[in-house]
């Protein structure tokens, strides 16, 4: 009676009736550590290529698609306040105060839209194919089996090569409602194709990180001793 809300879910999305059965639960990402590199004002940063960091003029992000490097190889719920508020009010203030430096930003160059318009034109023009959803839920299967809470380098091994191997398919989805308004289908595509991006990278890199660090625990490796330049979270 007082979390209605928690039967509908255990009912529409476990097929559990939580009144006489228990609710099954699974460890899942809620947050990906890292993201766009910022520095405390909220002006993205690039590798200048001597060892520092440039700014990438006109460019801000804040929030949990940010990285300003502040909570380590591990973050607690909650702490994403700092994030949101602190380097967001920071971000708005450096705004405000920089509106009138007259800072001019780079001429885009002729082909800046041709990569996304190329994406759109291959979904576009698919005859054949595996649908969005299908990849995906394999996708998600592949990254919980191989990338989870607890890791064996052979297992994540083994999910670098199946990720890589997934490429293929992203690359071959197709749409059967090929409308240009309101296409949840062509949407997930669309996020289907970033997915498999971001599930490269964080495959790969937990497979190359021979040690536990922070989130990354390895089963086949022991967790060594903190230490102030290179904390281990």
């Amino acid at each position: 009676k007082r979390l209605p809300s928690v039967y509908e879910i255990g009912v529409n999305f476990a097929n559990v009736d939580i009144t006489k059965e228990d609710i099954p639960v699974v460890p899942t990402i809620h947050y990906q550590m890292g993201g766009i590199p910022t520095n405390i004002h909220g002006q993205v940063v690039t590798p200048d290529g001597h060892g520092g960091q440039a700014v990438v003029n006109g460019l801000y992000a804040v929030g949990e698609c940010a990285c300003v490097s502040v909570h380590g190889a591990n973050r607690l719920g909650t702490n994403s306040l700092l994030d949101l508020l602190v380097f967001g009010r920071a971000a708005g203030n450096h705004i405000v105060a920089n509106l009138d430096t007259k800072a001019e930003h780079k001429p885009l160059p002729q082909d800046a839209a041709d990569k996304t318009l190329a994406r759109l034109a291959r979904l576009d023009a698919s005859t054949t194919g595996e649908y969005a959803q299908d990849v995906a839920n394999d996708l998600r299967a592949t990254m919980q089996q191989h990338a989870g809470v607890f890791r064996t380098q052979a297992s994540m091994d083994e999910g670098v090569r199946k990720i890589n191997a997934m490429r293929q398919r992203v690359a071959n989805i197709t749409l059967k409602d090929k409308s240009k308004v309101f296409n949840t289908a062509r949407i997930e595509a669309l996020e289907v194709d970033n997915l498999i991006e971001a599930a490269q990278a964080t495959m790969t890199s937990a497979a190359a990180r021979h040690e536990c660090r922070g989130a990354h625990t390895v089963n086949d490796y022991e967790r060594g001793a903190d230490d102030a330049e290179f904390p281990l979270g």
